[in-house]
């Protein structure tokens, strides 16, 4: 029995699909499959049921899947604790990235894995909070910066900060509506992000008690795209507060909407099976180290 096998065998039941499975792990379908088999042949029993809606685990593969889990938790836990002998850190670390590298302390955060680990490169991915989540879950991502709550058990966190955010507003618009009446309010042309997005659930959230849906004009997905918009006139948009005070002070071409909004916590993010790895050891250390964390910051399982 070899240990992958026992991985395609997690996969596919926590992904309930062949295709997904393979994606996950960067190989093909056939090899998923046949990776499966030789297990069921190896063990002398059915682990899946295979049906048009996918891979279901059998009353078999239910039973061993939790002894499949701990046995590749051992084993990665003893490969941790081989790591962890080597005086260092050789290779590469991938950080997704969810917002402007300045926000995110790239520069110092690099020079602290560099200053701890100098033979170790890290590479900073461009992204989203939404982007990160499903690379951090099939393994694309080493860790990664998401803001917003979410829930998923598959993932530790540690919280860094909390953005404040507020509405922006063109100037051409200053005096055109009363921003104490949420209807109208929502009635103003608003630039959306995706439903996924942070700062869409924030907007959301904000004319859920008035029972209204704010006017969307045009979607961006990136937040240096969003403010160029509300720049030009296009419609509001939420978005970080120190963004529309340094553009206020800088031409005045818009401002901030006095209405409070929740802040968006934005949280390191990782493999909970990683957790103990040298390599997201490393990386929190950095973090912790950059942005002044003690050790009883919140790191905890993400849900």
């Amino acid at each position: 029995m070899e240990l992958y096998h026992l991985r395609t065998f997690v996969t596919v039941a926590e992904e309930g699909h062949l295709t997904r499975a393979a994606e996950r792990l960067f190989t093909s379908q056939p090899a998923i499959s046949a990776h499966v088999k030789a297990l069921e042949e190896e063990l002398g029993v059915v682990l899946f049921d295979r049906t048009p809606k996918g891979m279901q685990l059998t009353a078999a593969g239910r039973q061993l899947l939790e002894r499949a889990q701990h046995t590749l938790a051992a084993a990665g836990d003893l490969l941790d604790e081989a790591r962890s002998m080597h005086d260092e850190l050789v290779g590469e670390v991938h950080i997704g990235l969810n917002t402007d590298a300045r926000f995110s302390r790239v520069i110092d955060t690099q020079r602290a894995i560099s200053a701890a680990h100098p033979q170790l490169a890290t590479i900073f991915m461009g992204g989203s909070s939404e982007a990160n989540l499903p690379a951090l879950r099939t393994g694309k991502l080493d860790a990664g910066f998401v803001g917003g709550h979410f829930d998923d058990p598959l993932l530790d966190r540690l919280k860094v900060t909390e953005e404040a955010l507020v509405v922006a507003v063109p100037s051409s618009l200053r005096g055109q509506f009363d921003a104490a009446d949420l209807t109208e309010l929502a009635r103003q042309p608003w630039i959306h992000t995706s439903p996924n997005c942070p700062h869409y659930r924030v907007m959301s959230r904000l004319f859920e008690a008035a029972g209204c849906e704010p006017k969307r004009v045009v979607v961006a997905e990136q937040e240096d795209a969003l403010l160029d918009m509300v720049c030009a006139g296009v419609g509001l948009g939420i978005v970080r507060a120190e963004k529309v005070v340094a553009i206020a002070q800088r031409d005045g071409s818009i401002y901030a909407l006095d209405l409070p909004l929740a802040p968006n916590p934005l949280y390191l993010v990782y493999a909970r099976k990683r957790a103990n790895d040298p390599l997201i050891r490393a990386v929190v250390a950095a973090v912790r180290q950059v942005w002044e964390l003690s050790d009883t910051s919140e790191t905890r399982l993400a849900g």
